[in-house]
């Protein structure tokens, strides 16, 4: 994917961005309940799976905040133009692989593309990534827990991808909702750019495709 470079010399964030990239543990996190029920109805009237439809929605929503394009790349920022997603995927050993999955495709070809990359990694996927990795959301789904809080293992010198984790789907009182959580680089996001991806997100499971 294309990226440009972004001269925080120059950016409103500057200050922000000097301040925590300097800190030992620089993310932030936050868990929010999400409401599914418009796209699990949806989903099961069409038939198409769950995952792959939440996590295309969880992409376009990522994509739509440009602060979650952005990557700290040596002495300097870029931001992508768009991000692929890079997932793990359960295999019947009980181990996992990653997988790598294009949001910026359209739905079907989203879909189809994303079925045959699922089953290649089931069956002989791993956990090693070739390559720039810069681009990718860092995607991962719990479905075995409604949970909700999150930790998770963090790389030292920080990576500044963006993570993204849902759990399990409960329905109480009519609606369904599942927990979502976002961890960022603090250095290049801030509350109100989770803000905006869960806005986003909300908007986008609520109405019909």
């Amino acid at each position: 994917m294309e990226k440009q470079i972004v001269d925080m010399s120059q950016d409103p964030r500057r200050e922000q961005f000097d301040y925590f990239r300097s800190m030992a543990d620089p993310y932030v996190g936050v868990t929010c309940e999400v409401d599914v029920t418009a796209l699990t109805e949806k989903l099961r009237i069409s038939g198409a799976p769950f995952f792959l439809s939440f996590t295309y929605e969880v992409l376009a929503a990522a994509n739509a905040v440009p602060e979650l394009r952005r990557r700290i790349e040596g002495d300097r920022v870029v931001e992508y133009s768009s991000c692929r997603c890079s997932c793990t995927v359960a295999k019947p050993d009980g181990a996992y692989a990653y997988c790598t999955l294009d949001g910026v495709l359209p739905w079907e070809a989203f879909l189809a593309d994303g079925r045959k990359a699922l089953e290649a990694a089931r069956n002989g996927g791993t956990i090693h990534e070739d390559g720039d990795c810069g681009e990718y959301f860092f995607a991962s789904c719990v479905p075995w827990l409604h949970y909700t809080s999150m930790t998770q293992p963090i790389p030292r010198p920080a990576y500044s991808n963006v993570r993204l984790t849902w759990g399990r789907c409960v329905t109480e009182n009519g609606r369904t909702s599942l927990p979502v959580t976002v961890l960022a680089h603090h250095a290049l996001v801030d509350g109100i750019h989770l803000g905006k991806f869960y806005q986003e997100l909300e908007k986008r499971v609520s109405k019909a495709r």
